[in-house]
C-alpha cells in the first residue's frame, strides 16, 4: 500500500479553481503549495470536489484500484447530478499504471491507510449490504493488498460514514484519534473497544464539535483537524477560525516534527461537510 508519506503528488478537481466562493482559498493554497516545491495537477470532468473518494486507492507505484463510486447518501434527485463518472474523469498529468476496477462500492475517504493496513468504518457493509460481510473483508485485503482491516463505527451524524476525519496514521504502527469527549457515552465507548481491538498505538488529536449546519441542514466540517493533507513530508492543517485552531496545529506541529506543518484557512471547503483530505487525490509518481 502506498502510504501518504510516500506520495510526492497531489490532484485536485479542476472545479477548485473554478468556483467563486472558493477563489481567494484556492488562490492562498496554490501560493502555499508552490512554497512547499509540491506538484500538483487537476482532474477534469467532474461533479464535485470532493476526489478522494471517487478517484482510485494506489496500492502500488503503478497500480491503482478503482472501487465503484455511487455513494448511497448521494442517491437522491438533489445530489444525484453531483457523482462524478469515474469513467470520464481525466488527469491534466496522465500517470502510468494500471487501474484495476473491483465492483464494491466503497469511497477513497474511508480508506485511512498504512503500509499493510487499512482503517474504516463499518458504512462499508451498509454500501454493500447483499454481500456476506466476511466476503467484503476478504475481497478488500486482497485488493489494498494488505494484511490488516480494522473496522471502527461511523461518527454520528456524518452522512459520509467516512474514516479520514476521525483517525489517520503517524506510522505503521500508530493511530490518531480524534478526540470525541463530547459525543453520546454508548458510542464512545463501541468506538474506543474498535479502536482498542487494533492493538495499535492510540494518540488523542483535537478535534471540535461546533453542530455547525450548512445551509442543506447538514452538519459542517468545522473543527475536524484530523481531515489534513499529508503530500510526503508536507502536511496542509485546516484551520477553521476557531478558539482551538492555535493548539491544534501546536499538536499537529509536536507529532509530526519531521515534517513541515502549513496552516491553511478551511472554512469555505468545511461548510460543504469535507476539508483538506477529502479535496485532494496524492500520489506516488
Amino acid at each position: 500500500m502506498i502510504t501518504d508519506r510516500d506520495t510526492n503528488f497531489v490532484y485536485f478537481s479542476s472545479l477548485i479553481k473554478e468556483r467563486p466562493a472558493l477563489k481567494s482559498f484556492w488562490r492562498y493554497l496554490e501560493k502555499e503549495l508552490h512554497r512547499a516545491g509540491i506538484n500538483y495537477g487537476f482532474i477534469e470532468n467532474t461533479n464535485d470536489i470532493w476526489c478522494r473518494d471517487y478517484m482510485p486507492v494506489q496500492v502500488a507505484p503503478k497500480a491503482f484500484v478503482q472501487f465503484k463510486y455511487y455513494p448511497s447518501y448521494c442517491d437522491t434527485i438533489k445530489y444525484r447530478p453531483s457523482i462524478t463518472d469515474t469513467a470520464q474523469v481525466q488527469l491534466s498529468n496522465p500517470l502510468p499504471g494500471t487501474s484495476i476496477q473491483h465492483p464494491l462500492l466503497l469511497d477513497g475517504g474511508n480508506v485511512v491507510r498504512s503500509r499493510n493496513a487499512v482503517v474504516m468504518t463499518e458504512r462499508i457493509f451498509k454500501e454493500n449490504k447483499t454481500i456476506a460481510k466476511e466476503d467484503v473483508i476478504a475481497q478488500l485485503k486482497q485488493a489494498l493488498q494488505v494484511e490488516q482491516l480494522y473496522l471502527i463505527p461511523s461518527q454520528p451524524y456524518d452522512f459520509t460514514g467516512h474514516s479520514d476525519g476521525m483517525v489517520r496514521f503517524v506510522d505503521n504502527h500508530t493511530l490518531l484519534v480524534a478526540d470525541y469527549n463530547e459525543e453520546l457515552d454508548y458510542w464512545k465507548t463501541k468506538y474506543r473497544n474498535a479502536l482498542q481491538k487494533t492493538e495499535l498505538r492510540l494518540l488523542d488529536f483535537p478535534a471540535v464539535n461546533t453542530e455547525r449546519k450548512s445551509k442543506e441542514g447538514n452538519y459542517t466540517a468545522h473543527g475536524c483537524y484530523i481531515n489534513f493533507a499529508q503530500i510526503g513530508d508536507v502536511i496542509l492543517f485546516p484551520q477553521f477560525d476557531l478558539p482551538e485552531d492555535k493548539e491544534a496545529f501546536k499538536e499537529a506541529k509536536r507529532i509530526f516534527k519531521n515534517c513541515q506543518v502549513i496552516p491553511v484557512a478551511s472554512g469555505e471547503l468545511a461548510e460543504d461537510g469535507g476539508v483538506l483530505n477529502c479535496v485532494t487525490w496524492n500520489v506516488r509518481v
